[in-house]
């Protein structure tokens, strides 16, 4: 976990600027950074230790993944324009009740991180908090703060996944 973190101290502007480049998002780049990392603590030590050319490779195979389901999901949006004016626009009764479900399997995975964690990914994730800020807010620091993030997006994952 020490390399990862490491690794993520000195590559992730470099590779958050890479792939800002590639999707044209700051917000997106951000989250495919932070995959690609919480990919790779999720693989464990299943595997040799990732360096800079192994993570800068997943950030851009997620990046072109991002790009190539982008592109799918506009040529969806195209056609079923024409669609929303016959179809039903509401969720079915299964649906909501699918959506429901799902979001009570994720708060009650969110509710088991530890409460520091569970503090940090709230703030950033949900309340759309800076990690500076956060760090601020919670009297840690920024690594520390991105440490927990990375960790309890790897933590839920992990969770939601295997079930």
């Amino acid at each position: 976990m020490v390399e990862i973190t490491t690794l993520y101290e000195t590559e992730h502007d470099r590779l958050r600027s890479y792939v800002r480049r590639m999707v044209r998002n700051p917000h997106t780049a951000e989250d495919l950074v932070q995959q690609a990392f919480a990919n790779l603590i999720g693989r464990g030590g299943k595997s040799r230790p990732p360096d800079a050319a192994y993570v800068m490779r997943a950030v851009r195979n997620l990046a072109l993944n991002y790009l190539r389901d982008s592109r799918r999901r506009a040529e969806i949006e195209t056609f079923c324009a024409t669609a929303d004016n016959i179809a039903e626009t509401k969720p079915s009764p299964e649906m909501v009740a699918l959506y429901r479900s799902e979001l009570r399997r994720l708060l009650e995975a969110i509710t088991q991180l530890p409460k520091r964690r569970r503090q940090a990914f709230l703030l950033n994730r949900i309340e759309g908090l800076s990690y500076n800020e956060i760090a601020d807010r919670m009297k840690i620091s920024r690594n520390t703060v991105i440490t927990q993030v990375v960790a309890a997006m790897a933590e839920l994952d992990r969770r939601l996944g295997s079930e």
